[in-house]
């Protein structure tokens, strides 16, 4: 069972480097689909995604060995470091810290879809303004993924959940637990390099995007360990995500006559 264990460990770092390489030309390329008129472009995507987050979980539960006692921060020896008590949260408090951080996620959704709507009634002239030019390159890219029909918003929705739920199970359970139990790494570097590989794996947006995740991926890891469970993190994850199924289309990709 070590062996197997160690195989799937192997398989699963190599299955995900893989795609998030290849996600960047595919990224292009839906961009390209999309200016065409594709009306398949964005669901042809998010089957794909699905597939891919449910693989890389089950992976991740076989290179843990189906031990679920392995999706316990406990395990990963971080009482008394200065990272656990970073994220201590006092006892009794649990409960609003949640709700707290839940309402800044749907306040910051309803702010980031006032600017998407915003920068929809911009003309074409602005929009190859220097000044559009200029943030178009350090402004995190992922308006292809937003969905536009209500049939795409639906499969966005599925695509959120499993995002939620498997990328939690593959980047806070398994790789923390891995990284600590074969890289070594403990406290402050366990949960920091954890959170830059969270990043490095949404390339394809950008490097802001990638600096932009690496954060949520550190807040997630701090709400795994204070909270002692996969359960939050996870369904915060999804409540980030799914806000993006209630978004208004970007300008740069306003649906198609073929979509009707």
């Amino acid at each position: 069972m070590h062996f197997l264990s160690l195989a799937m460990d192997v398989i699963l770092s190599l299955y995900i480097c893989e795609e998030v390489i290849r996600f960047v030309p595919r990224y292009r390329r839906l961009k390209q689909e999309i200016a065409q008129g594709d009306p398949q472009a964005r669901t042809r995507l998010y089957r794909n995604v699905l597939v891919f987050e449910w693989i890389g979980a089950f992976m991740a539960l076989v290179g843990l060995g189906f031990d679920w006692s392995k999706l316990n921060p406990r395990t990963l020896a971080l009482e008394g470091t200065r990272i656990m008590q970073v994220f201590s949260i006092p006892a009794g408090e649990t409960k609003e810290v949640i709700v707290g951080l839940a309402a800044g996620i749907v306040i910051g959704g309803i702010a980031f879809g006032i600017g998407l709507r915003r920068r929809n009634r911009r003309t074409a002239a602005q929009a190859t303004s220097a000044s559009s030019g200029w943030r178009s390159r350090i402004l995190p890219d992922f308006t292809a993924l937003i969905p536009v029909t209500r049939r795409e918003r639906l499969l966005y929705a599925a695509v959120a959940v499993s995002a939620g739920i498997c990328e939690e199970v593959v980047f806070r359970g398994w790789l923390l637990a891995t990284l600590h139990s074969r890289g070594g790494l403990t406290g402050t570097t366990l949960i920091v390099v954890a959170a830059l590989i969270f990043g490095a794996g949404h390339l394809y947006q950008k490097a802001t995007g990638v600096i932009l995740t690496a954060l949520a991926g550190f807040l997630f890891c701090g709400l795994y360990i204070a909270t002692g469970s996969l359960l939050v993190p996870i369904l915060l994850h999804i409540l980030v995500d799914i806000r993006f199924a209630f978004m208004p289309a970007s300008g740069a990709v306003k649906p198609q006559p073929a979509y009707a």
